[in-house]
């Protein structure tokens, strides 16, 4: 069982590796190509310089097309290398009915991971402040509202479609011969992983899980429904309607719907403990297993990777 594990684990964490590194060559090489093409449509050395200085300081309207590039190359190579497993196909047909009551349950503990943001946050502040350091930037890179239409399709409904098939499609399906705790805590750490960010990471942990659970129980069209609603609805809509607001009336809305799902999580998981215990008790997979699986290849290059991409994110105050 040993090797099974570790040969699962380290091929899949070796995609999702590969996966990144397309994404971000798809995105570097949209920006070079579009350099290059304004250089040589400039009329001299002097226009070319002053029309690449103007297109990187423009380069946030630029960023949704690039990042919509960028993820349909990962995609594309997922596809090509996941094309005779049927892994997301599988991912969709139903395991069971999602009662209303179900979904709305389900749905408070998700939004209830935005606790962890913003826990994640205010520790972080207290450990790194003493020392001159902040993770400031990160919070607000990763709270941002998008801007231009682009990276509002991106953020809002591109984003969560793919991430939902990569992570809870390709990597989750791959990982269940581990069983079903194993599958969805894996998933869900190389989820937070990759995006590159330790308080946006904290939270996508926490998500993952609910994600996991929804897409196995239930199927990924339940995880996607739930992914772009909170993207769409909770983190844009709602960050624009905040921002426009009196900043009494907008921190009361930023930080009451938080808190209103949090107390409501709280009431849901005490009401439902022995349930979720069951089920975790039934799935949960031998400790060895971990070890196993963090102590692979690609699962540690992954790790290192996306660890040192993160620590971008700690500035000095």
């Amino acid at each position: 069982m040993k090797k099974q594990v570790r040969k699962m684990t380290n091929r899949t964490a070796g995609y999702i590796f590969f996966y990144n590194l397309i994404m971000v060559a798809v995105m570097f090489g949209a920006v070079a190509i579009r350099t290059i093409a304004i250089m040589a449509g400039a009329g001299s050395e002097q226009a070319a310089d002053r029309a690449v200085g103007a297109f990187g300081q423009n380069m946030g309207s630029f960023l949704g097309i690039l990042s919509i590039a960028g993820v349909c190359g990962g995609l594309l190579f997922l596809a090509i290398a996941s094309r005779r497993t049927g892994l997301v196909r599988e991912a969709f047909r139903s395991s069971r009915k999602m009662e209303s009551g179900n979904f709305i349950r389900i749905f408070c503990v998700f939004m209830a991971c935005q606790t962890i943001f913003t826990v994640a946050a205010l520790l972080a502040e207290l450990v790194l402040n003493p020392f001159g350091l902040t993770l400031k930037n990160a919070a607000e890179s990763a709270s941002a509202v998008s801007g231009d239409l682009p990276m509002f399709l991106y953020a809002s409904l591109i984003g969560p479609v793919a991430e939902e098939l990569v992570f809870r499609g390709f990597v989750l399906r791959r990982l269940l011969g581990g069983g079903k705790g194993f599958a969805i805590v894996l998933s869900a750490v190389l989820f937070g992983a990759m995006h590159g960010n330790f308080l946006q990471g904290t939270f996508a942990v926490g998500a993952g899980l609910v994600f996991g659970y929804v897409a196995v129980e239930y199927s990924i069209g339940w995880s996607i429904l739930i992914h772009v609603l909170n993207n769409l609805v909770f983190s844009d809509l709602l960050g624009r309607l905040a921002g426009a607001l009196p900043k009494t009336a907008g921190a009361v809305l930023e930080y009451g719907v938080p808190g209103f799902f949090f107390l409501a999580a709280c009431v849901i998981l005490v009401k439902e403990r022995e349930k979720v215990v069951s089920w975790w008790r039934r799935n949960r997979p031998p400790r060895r297993y971990w070890l196993w699986a963090f102590t692979t290849f690609w699962m540690l290059l992954f790790l290192i990777m996306e660890t040192v991409v993160a620590l971008e994110g700690v500035s000095r105050l």
